[in-house]
C-alpha cells in the first residue's frame, strides 16, 4: 500500500514533464520544434535509464550501516527513493524563485496564479486518490483472475479518476476554469486523436519496454526448465524417479529452476530506455530537416520490424531448455525496438508542433504525453 501511494505522489513528475513539454513550444519557431522538444523529452527520460543502472547500486550500498536492513532484507532497498531527492529539491528551488511566467499566462499578481495551480493540483490529487483506495479495495476481486480483466480494471480506474477529477474542477476557481475550457478546443480536433494515438505507440511503448525489459531477461534466461528432484525444497537436476522417491524427495517433470549460466541483466537493462532517450534529440531534428511525416514512417517500419522479430524470438527462447545461446541477438532486437520508439517520439512530438497554433500545440503536447505514459503499466501487464 506504501507503494501505491507513493506512486500516486510521483505522478507530479509525470504531471511536470507534460507541462514542460507543453511550455518549451511556445519558446521556438515552428520549424526548430522537433529540436527544442526532442532535447526536452529525450532528457528528461533519461531519468529512466539513469535510475535503472543506479537504482540498483544505491540499493545494495549500506553506506557505512548494516548491511541487513531493519526490514530483514539483505541491502538497503529504501535508499532508492533518495536517489533523486537532492536533485529535485535543487531544481524545485531555482523553479519557485527563479522561474519566469509566460506574459500572456496566469494572473497579474503572482501569488494567485499559484493558488489556481494549487487549488486545481489538488483537484487531481483528491481523484487520484480515490483512484488509489479503489485499487486497494478491489485487487482481489474476480475480475482480476484473467490477463483481461487485469487490463479492464486498469482502464476503468482510470475513468472513475478522470470522472472525480471533472467534478472537482467545478469547485476551482472561475478563472482557471475559464481557462480550461479555452483548452479543451483541442478535442474538437481530429489532429489530436491521430497525434495521441501515434504517441500512444511511440512513447506508450518506450515506455512500457522500459519497464518490461529487465523483467523479461530474467524470465527468459533467469530459469532454465528440466527433471529432476526436489528435496528439502532443493531442486537437483537428473536422476531418476524411484530414486527421488525412495530418498523421500519429489520427482518434477519440467520444473523451473535457476540458471547458473544466467546473464546479468542488471548490467544492460538501463541501456534500452539510455539509447532510446539519446536518439529522441535525433529523431526531432531530421523531422525539422525533412518533414515528420516522413521520419515517423520510417521509424514505424524500422519497430515494427523489430518488434515481429522480437516476438518470434521470444516465443522461441520459452520452448528451449536453455535459451542463453540467443541472449545477444534478444538484446540487440529489444536495443532497435528502443531506437525506433526513441526516434519516434521526437518526429511526432515535433509533428504536433508544426500542426496546431502554439495556443493549442501546448494542450496537445501535455495531453497526448500523459495519456501515451499509460504504456508504463499496460505493455507489462
Amino acid at each position: 500500500n506504501a507503494l501505491i501511494a507513493c506512486a500516486m505522489l510521483s505522478g507530479v513528475g509525470g504531471g511536470a514533464f507534460a507541462s514542460s513539454m507543453s511550455n518549451i513550444s511556445f519558446y521556438y519557431p515552428k520549424r526548430l520544434q522537433g529540436m527544442a522538444l526532442g532535447y526536452n523529452g529525450g532528457l528528461g527520460n533519461l531519468g529512466v535509464s539513469i535510475s535503472q543502472l543506479l537504482a540498483p547500486i544505491v540499493m545494495s550500498t549500506a553506506y557505512g550501516k548494516d548491511p541487513v536492513s531493519p526490514a530483514g532484507a539483505s541491502g538497503w532497498p529504501a535508499n532508492a527513493g533518495w536517489l533523486w531527492f537532492p536533485m529535485c529539491a535543487f531544481s524545485c528551488i531555482l523553479a519557485f524563485f527563479f522561474m519566469s511566467n509566460q506574459p500572456n499566462h496566469g494572473e497579474k499578481r503572482n501569488i494567485t496564479s499559484l493558488i489556481n495551480f494549487y487549488w486545481m493540483e489538488l483537484m487531481g490529487f483528491l481523484a487520484s486518490f480515490i483512484g488509489v483506495i479503489t485499487l486497494i479495495t478491489t485487487r482481489d476481486s474476480a475480475m482480476l483472475k484473467t490477463s483481461g480483466g487485469q487490463v479492464a480494471h486498469k482502464f476503468l480506474l482510470v475513468l472513475l479518476a478522470c470522472a472525480c477529477e471533472h467534478i472537482f474542477m467545478m469547485l476551482s476557481p472561475s478563472k482557471a476554469r475559464a481557462r480550461v475550457k479555452k483548452q479543451v478546443i483541442i478535442f474538437k480536433r481530429k489532429h489530436t486523436y491521430v497525434m495521441t494515438w501515434l504517441y500512444i505507440m511511440c512513447f506508450g511503448s518506450f515506455i512500457g519496454y522500459s519497464g518490461s525489459f529487465p523483467k523479461l531477461i530474467v524470465d527468459l534466461f533467469g530459469y532454465l526448465t528440466g527433471d529432476g528432484c526436489v528435496e528439502d525444497g532443493i531442486f537437483e537436476l537428473g536422476g531418476n524417479q524411484a530414486t527421488c522417491e525412495a530418498a523421500g524427495g519429489t520427482w518434477e517433470t519440467d520444473y523451473d529452476y535457476p540458471n547458473p549460466n544466467a546473464p546479468n541483466g542488471s548490467k544492460v537493462a538501463w541501456l534500452g530506455a539510455f539509447v532510446g532517450s539519446m536518439i529522441r534529440p535525433v529523431g526531432g531534428i531530421m523531422a525539422d530537416k525533412y518533414g515528420g511525416a516522413k521520419m515517423t514512417m520510417l521509424a514505424i517500419i524500422w519497430t515494427t520490424a523489430a518488434a515481429f522479430g522480437q516476438g518470434a524470438l521470444v516465443n522461441t527462447c520459452r520452448q528451449l531448455d536453455d535459451p542463453t545461446k540467443y541472449y545477444g541477438v534478444f538484446i540487440f532486437l529489444f536495443l532497435c525496438l528502443f531506437l525506433g520508439t526513441g526516434f519516434m517520439n521526437g518526429t511526432t512530438f515535433r509533428t504536433i508542433g508544426v500542426l496546431f497554433p502554439p495556443e493549442e500545440s501546448g494542450p496537445v503536447l501535455g495531453w497526448s504525453s500523459a495519456i501515451a505514459s499509460y504504456g508504463a503499466f499496460i505493455i507489462p501487464v
